[in-house]
């Protein structure tokens, strides 16, 4: 079976391709870059070039391709450039259309009102189609606070005391394979709710944290004016802030990223990673390179 993956390059994408590839799959992994397309091209995988912009440049490869998944950049455009996307597949004959959604509850924000331009798009369409919902991803969260957590042995957030049900990008990697290569209709308009095993206040993942990296990691709480200006001085472009960061946070905050589900044991039969065993999987990445080398 001929897959398109639009994000190959992606935190979700450039997980599933393999995983794809290494079910006997060929994945056609899409990418503006030519140089990158190649950089993709191996055994099963073909690098392919693709702009969300033109939707055009999709039309070759998804005559290709009998499915098609899609997790594109969060965006002030990022509904129109799925829609576009949903309603070229439809045009070449694609079976079914895996997107990547979100399950933190966002209440009619920038954000979910984007997503949900994409979603009615799906609707509309003819097509077979599922979404794949993560819960707040480890990578995104925590592995962007990585020197903060090398260097000063700090988290810094503006979640409150908000539940999170964190979960790990494989796993949701491993789920969009599973509904990319069953029969369609056995998830048809499904949106599955992919999340870890546990909710867990930021306080409590800093304290998982310590205990894995061997030092006191602290979590420090900001209120959300406060965050934002920490942001703009970190050097975040402030165009950026409410869509990649804050309207995130807030939802935490507002008890919105709580939700723990047993879909991914159930779809796939394997128990969702841990805050704690991802953290051990990821342990060198918070450690300072100094003690990382002598092994203190």
């Amino acid at each position: 079976m001929n897959i398109l993956v639009i994000g190959a390059t992606g935190l979700f994408g450039s997980r599933l391709c393999p995983i794809l590839a290494g079910s006997g799959h060929h994945v056609l992994a899409m990418t503006r870059s030519p140089e990158t397309a190649k950089d993709l091209t191996a055994f099963d995988i073909t690098g392919v070039v693709g702009d969300l912009d033109d939707p055009e440049t999709l039309r070759e490869h998804m005559m290709l391709s009998d499915r098609v998944f899609i997790a594109s950049p969060i965006h002030p455009e990022l509904g129109r450039r799925e829609a576009d996307a949903i309603r070229m597949a439809e045009a070449c004959g694609v079976e079914q259309v895996v997107k990547i959604h979100g399950a933190v509850r966002h209440d009619d924000d920038l954000l979910e009102r984007q997503h949900e331009i994409a979603i009615n798009a799906l609707r509309e369409s003819n097509l077979h189609w599922t979404l794949i919902s993560p819960q707040t991803v480890m990578e995104t969260n925590l592995l962007a606070q990585m020197e903060s957590i090398q260097y000063l042995g700090q988290m810094i957030g503006a979640a409150g005391d908000g539940r999170v049900g964190m979960v790990a990008a494989e796993d949701c990697a491993e789920a969009a394979a599973v509904a990319l290569t069953c029969d369609p209709p056995l998830l048809d308009e499904r949106d599955l709710v992919i999340t870890g095993p546990e909710s867990l206040t930021y306080e409590e993942i800093a304290g998982l944290l310590s205990e894995v990296i061997g030092r006191r990691i602290q979590y420090t709480d900001f209120e959300e004016q406060e965050f934002r200006q920490l942001l703009v001085d970190f050097g975040m472009p402030e165009e950026d802030i409410e869509l990649q960061v804050l309207c995130h946070f807030r939802e935490m905050r507002r008890g919105h990223a709580g939700l723990v589900t047993d879909t991914f044991e159930w779809l796939t039969g394997s128990r969702p990673l841990s805050v704690r065993e991802w953290a051990h999987e990821h342990r060198r990445a918070f450690i300072p390179h100094e003690a990382g080398r002598t092994g203190h």
